[in-house]
């Protein structure tokens, strides 16, 4: 590691940090699929919680949450919508967001939105990031820290979660995130 300590400081990012209950307000989502289709995902007036997963394909920190949206899909068990969110076309490719995003959001019914917008919106500095929203607000948001850590993460902000989630880690509270995490590209 060559960098000066200040060049290092100056690309972090801050994570949202809170002492009781995230102060972001839900948004819909407004962007396009990696095809240029318009895209609209209901957030403030959906019936069920959606959670949010901040990807780019520039983030090495995101690719086994890439490789393992089926499995993330499965583990929410209904609880909520998964909802992958990139930046709009022009900061993402849309072709490298298809080639990681494969077939899981067509076969597993996981939506796929390019939202610059998105991610000011819900003031995200960079991916890894999840947040977990409904129409009475924003229930968590965090990093994203791996498959388990995301899935427990989630679970435990929503009610009813299934029995045995992975939710027990001390790990899955954005209060102990780290101040030097791969949060951004």
């Amino acid at each position: 590691m060559s960098d000066p300590p200040a060049d290092i400081l100056r690309r972090l990012t801050p994570i949202p940090t809170y002492t009781d209950h995230p102060t972001t307000t839900p948004h819909d989502i407004v962007g396009v699929a990696p095809d240029g289709t318009p895209l609209h995902i209901d957030v403030v007036e959906a019936a069920a919680p959606a959670l949010l997963l901040f990807l780019s394909a520039a983030c090495l920190g995101c690719r086994d949450l890439w490789e393992g949206l089926p499995e993330l899909h499965a583990g929410l068990a209904g609880a909520a919508r998964l909802v992958v969110v990139t930046r709009s076309p022009g900061e993402e490719s849309p072709e490298a967001i298809t080639a990681l995003a494969g077939d899981a959001p067509g076969a597993a019914g996981i939506d796929l939105v390019m939202s610059s917008t998105a991610y000011r919106d819900y003031r995200v500095g960079g991916p890894p990031f999840l947040t977990v929203a409904a129409a009475d607000g924003v229930r968590t948001e965090s990093v994203a820290w791996g498959l388990e850590q995301t899935l427990g993460t989630a679970l435990a902000s929503l009610p009813g979660s299934p029995p045995g989630s992975p939710h027990d880690s001390p790990h899955d509270s954005p209060h102990d995130s780290p101040h030097d995490s791969p949060h951004g590209e």
